[in-house]
């Protein structure tokens, strides 16, 4: 991975949070995470748990997570807002910390394989 490119620094943070939230959601699949189903509401808060880690834990751009993510603006910050809102109850807070963990274990472990 080259820390340099934005495309590939975007892409190892996405893989990472998205297994750290699956293993913290196992019962939804990969894919159901990346493009939940409308009628999967765990799905769609998983992949919100997902954007929200990528800005809030690893500082990528809101703008280059709207134009990577193919997502509106508004869907980002609606994200933000409502795992921001979750974070408030002390168990879901517990939850994210432990996923936001394995996310920068595992970005950490890609940084260190392409070094």
């Amino acid at each position: 991975m080259n820390l340099h490119n934005e495309g590939e620094v975007h892409d190892a943070v996405f893989h990472a949070c998205v297994l750290a939230v699956s293993r913290g959601f196992p019962h939804l699949a990969i894919r159901e995470i990346i493009d939940p189903p409308h009628d999967m509401f765990d799905a769609a808060l998983a992949r919100q748990l997902v954007i929200h880690l990528m800005v809030a834990q690893f500082n990528l751009p809101k703008r280059r997570v709207v134009e990577m993510q193919q997502r509106s603006r508004e869907a980002i910050n609606r994200a933000l807002a409502t795992i921001d809102d979750r974070l408030l109850t002390p168990q879901f807070e517990a939850h994210y910390r432990r996923i936001a963990e394995q996310a920068h274990e595992l970005v950490a472990a890609r940084i260190s394989e392409a070094a």
